[in-house]
Parts: structure tokens; C-alpha cells; sequence
């Protein structure tokens, strides 16, 4: 496997995984976004993984564009990523909160700040997944099986060799 072809490879993966964090932020900041039961690899045609492949490379940008944007969001609320995570953590599973009445309003600034920035990066991804000819729910289902079907992870990176620029 050729150096350039492994490392696009692996920047596509890391923008499944991009895709993943951020629906799974989503849902835990209280956006509804149903996932659906993936079909099997057979069941995806040619044409809608190439799109696929064409949606991933342009969300990509936009996926660590957000990231920073929460990243600063978080700093400008005078809180590092860290304890932000602790306080996030500590919340999502009930446990015991180590932080200061400030740091606790600061991390609620932060909160409300990510939300809006994740409205807005959603309604763009989505704009750009359907501008390829997919479905935001189509493209859902592609990552879930790819994560979890060998044979559609051969079929798109086949694919994916095929049409490198």
C-alpha cells in the first residue's frame, strides 16, 4: 500500500470518527438525531458510495472547523478542554462534581455556546452531505456499517483508490 493511499485512507477513517463524535455530541446535548438500523454492505450501490466518499472529503474541513470553534468557545469561558470534559463527564453519569461555583457557570456559558455552534455546523453538513446526492440519514447508515462491516470497509476503499485526484 503506497504511503499516499494509507494516508488518505486514514484521514478518512478519522473523518468517520469525526462524524461520530459529533452526532453522538448531538444527541448528548439534546439533539434528536435518530440513528437507523444500517443495511449490509450489498445493499449500498457504487454510485451512493462514491457520493459518500465525496460528502466525507468535504465534511472533513468542516468537522474540525466546528472543533475548534468548541474548543474556543470552551477557552474563551476560561475553562480548559480538561476540565470542561471532567465537568461533562461527572454530569453525564452522576457522579461527583469537583468545581467551584464559577467554573460550574463558566462550563454552562460553554454548553450553550457549543450548542449553538453545533445548530449551525449541523445545518452546514447536512446542506453539503445532500449537495452530494446523499441523504443525512443515508450517510448515517453508511458510517454505522462501515464501522462494523469488513466487506463495505474493502468495497469503499477500492473505491476510494479508484477515484483518488
Amino acid at each position: 500500500m503506497s504511503i499516499k493511499k494509507s494516508t488518505l485512507i486514514l484521514k478518512f477513517f478519522g473523518s468517520f470518527m469525526l462524524v461520530s463524535v459529533f452526532l453522538f455530541s448531538a444527541q448528548v446535548y439534546g439533539q434528536q438525531m435518530p440513528m437507523q438500523q444500517a443495511p449490509q454492505s450489498a445493499e449500498y450501490s457504487d454510485s451512493e458510495l462514491i457520493a459518500f466518499l465525496g460528502a466525507a472529503q468535504k465534511v472533513m474541513p468542516l468537522q474540525q472547523e466546528s472543533q475548534m470553534k468548541m474548543i474556543e468557545e470552551v477557552e474563551d469561558n476560561e475553562l480548559t478542554v480538561e476540565e470542561f470534559n471532567e465537568i461533562l463527564e461527572a454530569q453525564s453519569t452522576g457522579g461527583q462534581i469537583n468545581a467551584s461555583e464559577n467554573k460550574l457557570q463558566a462550563f454552562s456559558n460553554a454548553i450553550e455556546g457549543i450548542e449553538e455552534i453545533q445548530m449551525e455546523y449541523q445545518v452546514i453538513i447536512a446542506e453539503t452531505i445532500e449537495e452530494e446526492g446523499l441523504s443525512l440519514q443515508k450517510y448515517e447508515q453508511i458510517i454505522t456499517s462501515y464501522q462494523t462491516d469488513p466487506e463495505l470497509q474493502v468495497r469503499i476503499n477500492e473505491l476510494m483508490e479508484e477515484h483518488q485526484d
